[in-house]
């Protein structure tokens, strides 16, 4: 594989199995260290707080170079760059600003976004002039030992952030397996009713076997119940729901799905 160069094509791509090895293995400076955590505890920190981090690996070309983090919670709404690292090797290449630039289209695609705000510890070689350069600024607050800056968002003429989600969703979807048997349903069935109660956002769950049968018949269903599409968001990559959901698509051979807002 070529090394990259400043001509390089900057992308955000998934963190997955495939490559988070690559992504831990990246480092920034010596110097750098007390700026910004190793990819290991951003990883840890990313998956724990699942319902919030929305977190990429940078890519020049098919190269990992770096990583960042956005606290991402559409209910309140805040938009906060909670980590973004660059591995010594590529800096001054121009690619932490073209990632911070695929961020910033990303968080103008969130609900009510009229801020993405960032923070930095005052010291020598901190990345602060990185980002005024960028043109956050400086917001006069302090979270622990590190200044606040903030970057308002501009959006084209007749375009703006889009409207906070507020009314009450109802989600339901329709599955069809591979191999319907009894016992085969009744265990798609269990797996979807072990959610119930372990995740927040989810404030009610139905779910049942069809007992027609007809030619038209999806073998069971769930009606799920969110405050907002915001809940939603966060149900659908809850670590709770995702094993539940790879759980159903190896054994599914169709779904469909209908959303709708009361």
């Amino acid at each position: 594989m070529s090394e990259p160069t400043r001509e390089s094509v900057v992308t955000l791509r998934e963190v997955s199995k495939d490559n988070a090895r690559e992504i831990i293995k990246l480092e920034v400076a010596e110097a750098q260290n007390k700026f910004v955590a190793p990819n290991d505890i951003s990883l840890a920190q990313a998956y724990f707080e699942r319902d919030k981090a929305w977190f990429r690996a940078i890519y020049a070309d098919e190269t990992p170079v770096g990583f960042m983090m956005l606290y991402d919670d559409p209910r309140e709404p805040v938009y906060f760059l909670w980590r973004l690292m660059m591995d010594a090797r590529y800096q001054g290449m121009g690619y932490g600003r073209r990632a911070l630039d695929l961020l910033v289209d990303y968080v103008k695609t969130r609900p009510s976004a009229t801020e993405l705000k960032v923070s930095y510890v005052p010291a020598e070689g901190s990345p602060g002039p990185f980002y005024a350069k960028y043109g956050f600024v400086e917001t006069g607050e302090v979270e622990g030992d590190e200044n606040v800056m903030s970057l308002k968002l501009t959006y084209a003429d007749g375009d703006g952030p889009k409207p906070a989600w507020g009314r009450p969703l109802t989600h339901i979807v329709m599955i069809k397996l591979k191999d319907p048997t009894p016992e085969n349903i009744d265990e798609a069935v269990a797996q979807i009713r072990s959610m119930a109660g372990k995740i927040e956002v989810l404030k009610s769950l139905e779910v049942g076997k069809d007992v027609v049968r007809s030619e038209r018949s999806y073998d069971l269903a769930l009606i799920a119940k969110f405050e907002d599409r915001a809940g939603l968001e966060v149900y659908n990559t809850h670590p709770v729901h995702l094993p539940v959901l790879a759980y159903l698509r190896e054994r599914m051979r169709a779904v469909t799905a209908v959303d709708f807002e009361s």
